[in-house]
């Protein structure tokens, strides 16, 4: 059985996932007095081994469905959502949005405990995420290509 999750589903969840790990970046390169971009655009991305906002969205919605990452870019490329992937597995779009909530939250705890975000920045970035958990789990991401001209 072929099991599918859109593009779309996928562009949103990095969006929100690149969100919660660019406002880290951000913050910590603010903090060390740096005011370039640079830092935060090096965090938003995998880093080796596949760590990274990518890796985590991908390890907690792997983890709870039951899936391996390559199983969850198989149905990605298929064109099924992650909503219908969970109904597929038995198991409730709740708990996955949960599971993607947590995730985004451990990583951002571990940021506080560092020091690199504060725990309001943290609290802010979380609202964020759970703003976007029924377009991430749904499919509706922001459409492709650059935004629209001013």
């Amino acid at each position: 059985m072929q099991i599918t999750i859109t593009r779309r589903t996928i562009v949103a969840a990095v969006a929100a996932m690149a969100l919660v790990g660019a406002g880290g970046a951000i913050a910590a390169s603010n903090a060390a007095g740096g005011s370039s971009g640079t830092a935060a655009t090096a965090a938003c991305v995998p880093g080796p081994g596949g760590h990274g906002p990518r890796a985590g969205f991908l390890d907690a919605a792997a983890t709870y469905l039951g899936l391996t990452q390559a199983e969850l870019r198989t149905a990605h490329q298929n064109g099924t959502t992650l909503a219908q992937l969970a109904g597929q597995k038995g198991k409730s779009v709740d708990g996955l949005k949960q599971a993607i909530y947590d995730a985004a939250k451990a990583h951002l705890d571990a940021d506080v405990t560092a020091g690199r975000i504060t725990a309001a920045q943290e609290t802010t970035m979380l609202a964020d995420v759970q703003s976007h958990l029924n377009d991430i789990v749904n499919g509706i991401g922001p459409p492709a290509g650059p935004p629209p001209a001013a």
